[in-house]
């Protein structure tokens, strides 16, 4: 859906798995199921795919996570995103993990189940006055490749793409461990 707006804000979006369904079960397990460990086995994967991808992947300066807020106000305590990076640096150290660029100060609607139009709404509202980046001097000039799990419509990278770009990024791509519609 957001590729074909022309104020998309990001320039691409690189898949690490083909197989959506294996992978969206393992994300399930790890968002959801209260199954954390089961980051070590989703960074294997992104690992696999960025040293198979060297060349497409080295003209980033920082590759970010994707804005989740972990808190009190909300159904989940902790990071996902954030715990499967984690567990990717300490197997690999060399890339520039950067999950802290781009923060999310209160939750927000879950996309989980709803339409696109409402998806829509909740990413252009709620969740674009929530981002913030608080270091706009480590962003400005750079190149930023956004993670997050899954790839349906494009409307939260988008608005992460909007902050960064705001914040003097020149390049903000995404990276998802699957596609799937309407995740």
């Amino acid at each position: 859906m957001v590729c074909r707006l022309p104020d998309r804000e990001f320039s691409e979006v690189l898949t690490v798995s083909e197989d959506a369904d294996r992978t969206w079960d393992l994300i399930w397990r790890c968002k959801y199921g209260d199954e954390p460990a089961v980051a070590s086995e989703l960074a294997r994967l992104l690992l696999v795919y960025l040293n198979h991808n060297r060349s497409r992947i080295e003209r980033f300066d920082h590759i970010a996570t994707c804005a989740l807020y972990a808190g009190p106000r909300t159904h989940r305590l902790w990071d996902y995103l954030r715990v499967i990076v984690e567990a990717a640096e300490r197997a690999d150290s060399q890339w520039p993990f950067a999950p802290d660029l781009i923060t999310k100060a209160n939750p927000t609607g879950r996309f989980l189940g709803l339409g696109v139009e409402e998806r829509r709404r909740i990413a252009e509202g709620e969740l674009r006055q929530a981002l913030d980046v608080p270091d706009p001097q480590r962003v400005a000039g750079t190149r930023v490749l956004v993670f997050d799990d899954v790839y349906s419509e494009g409307f939260s990278l988008r608005e992460m793409a909007r902050a960064l770009r705001r914040a003097g990024a020149v390049e903000v791509a995404g990276l998802v461990l699957c596609r799937r519609k309407g995740a």
